[in-house]
């Protein structure tokens, strides 16, 4: 993987944990996420690309999914408040 696209990666990660924690009750489909990702981060992507980056979060804990939903967890509210490092980020 390419640098760029390593930091893509990253920054549309991040960006999902950033919509969670702002969302009511901190729960978002994938769709939503997808449609917030362009319009709130400039960030384009499928909704099958939101869905694998969901589940590479849940399987680092820092959110669950529930079918085509997720929740942030606390670890992934500590990410996005720069209390935790994000796994993979220098």
């Amino acid at each position: 993987m390419s640098l760029a696209a390593r930091n893509a990666e990253l920054i549309r990660r991040r960006g999902i944990l950033a919509l969670l924690f702002f969302a009511p009750g901190q729960v978002l489909a994938a769709r939503k996420l997808r449609d917030d990702l362009e319009a709130v981060h400039g960030q384009v992507a499928t909704v099958d690309r939101v869905r694998a980056d969901l589940l590479w979060l849940a399987d680092v804990g820092l959110l669950q999914v529930a079918g085509d939903t997720a929740t942030l967890t606390e670890r992934g509210r500590e990410v996005v408040q720069d209390r935790a490092a994000m796994p993979g980020e220098v």
